[in-house]
């Protein structure tokens, strides 16, 4: 244990995480609430605990640093659901859940004969949420993806990087947690809405369209007013943010300024020192500076190294410019801000040992989400929950192992 008990908004839920990478983050969120998450990894394990990076670079089901971050909070069993007795053994599970989240893809579940019709009829209140690449129906519903295929596809792409270079992917899975953001507001939603009307629901979650609307908000409503009569054509996308949201050195690293209205341009020349220079009339018109980007980079040079990043950021807040320093991972694990919110926490997980993970991305004052466990290792609660709660004895599950079942 990490951390007191502690009660959660969703203290006394049980959610049922048939996830991979797609949907882990979303199942953990549920986690940090309080609900009783239990994850469910057929025989072999889940494929994210071969995703690297792993603890001091050594491939290890049990050290992989991406699944024990997204697994946290939960418990973990393992089941063959394309065997019989599996298929029997979540059909029990589900009766009492409240939350069943997967991601197999459109039509799987309904070929195992755990379709959400099926587990409706004997749980009506349940809520299930499937989480694909495109959608559980349309026209792309049996198209391939991946975390980069559906980056690509938000838009996001095509301003990632440095004009005239190839464009960059973000770290991690930029695209797949921005779908389990999406796809956890959706499942409070149906608890909340379960509460007045009694009865559960499906849930369609696409990649495609959460990471668009997750990753890359803004498209979406500058393409629908562009198709108003009279409207204009929204202009071509390209890697500008260089020019428009610059990194600058500075005296112990670097720093990101957003200087774009006039307003925010006059404050930076205050953060500066006001250099004769810099206030000349046209680099007050934004577009003047986007075209100007080399030379003004050139100039700015000359009065950033002389800051530090701190003293940067104090004098932008002070002056009313967001000016944010860029960190590299120990100088933020360490910053003033990440230690003042408590944002990493300490965990233990019986093989990768203590270490510090990120804790939950927002802070509530009566339930506040928590870490109360590690992620768990390969079927570490099978016992626990086939024998304390689904009554099987120590012989059945040795039964079961030998059968493929767990």
């Amino acid at each position: 244990m990490v951390a007191k008990e502690r009660e959660g908004a969703l203290t006394g839920y049980r959610v049922l995480d048939l996830t991979d990478s797609k949907g882990a983050y979303c199942t953990r969120l549920l986690a940090d609430l309080g609900a009783d998450v239990i994850k469910i990894e057929p025989p072999q394990g889940d494929q994210g605990r071969n995703m690297p990076p792993f603890l001091h670079d050594e491939p290890h089901p049990e050290k992989s640093l991406y699944f024990l971050y997204r697994n946290a909070n939960k418990r973990g069993i393992t089941l063959n659901l394309e065997s019989d007795e599996g298929k029997d053994i979540l059909k029990k599970l589900a009766k009492s859940a409240d939350v069943l989240v997967e991601n197999f893809g459109p039509g799987y579940m309904e070929s195992l004969g755990l379709g959400y019709d099926m587990l409706r009829d004997i749980n009506p209140k349940l809520i299930i949420a499937g989480i694909t690449e495109f959608g559980l129906d349309g026209p792309y519903r049996n198209y391939k993806g991946s975390n980069i295929v559906d980056f690509a596809l938000s838009g996001v792409m095509i301003t990632s990087g440095y004009s005239g270079k190839v464009p960059t992917l973000l770290p991690g899975t930029p695209a797949y947690d921005a779908t389990s953001v999406a796809a956890d507001i959706e499942i409070l939603a149906a608890l909340y809405c379960r509460d007045a009307i009694g009865k559960g629901q499906k849930i369609d979650v696409s990649v495609h369209e959460a990471a668009r609307t997750g990753l890359y908000p803004w498209s979406v409503p500058i393409y629908s007013y562009s198709l108003n009569p009279g409207a204009p054509l929204p202009m071509p996308e390209g890697r500008l943010g260089a020019q428009i949201y610059p990194v600058y050195p500075c005296k112990d690293g670097f720093v990101r300024v957003i200087a774009i209205t006039p307003r925010n341009w006059q404050a930076l020349v205050r953060v500066l020192g006001s250099p004769e220079v810099l206030l000349m009339p046209d680099w007050e018109n934004f577009i003047y500076r986007v075209g100007n980007a080399e030379d003004l980079y050139a100039i700015m040079l000359e009065f950033t190294t002389k800051f530090t990043q701190i003293e940067l950021w104090e004098a932008g807040f002070r002056e009313g410019v967001p000016i944010a320093p860029i960190y590299d991972i120990p100088t933020f694990v360490n910053s003033a801000d990440a230690t003042a919110r408590k944002f990493f926490i300490e965990v233990d997980h019986p093989v990768a040992g203590k270490g510090k993970y990120p804790g939950s991305p927002y802070k509530w004052t009566e339930t506040p989400p928590s870490v109360r466990r590690a992620a768990p290792c390969l079927g570490e609660h099978n016992e626990e929950i086939y024998c304390g709660e689904l009554n099987f004895t120590k012989d059945d599950l040795m039964a079961l192992r030998y059968a493929g079942v767990l």
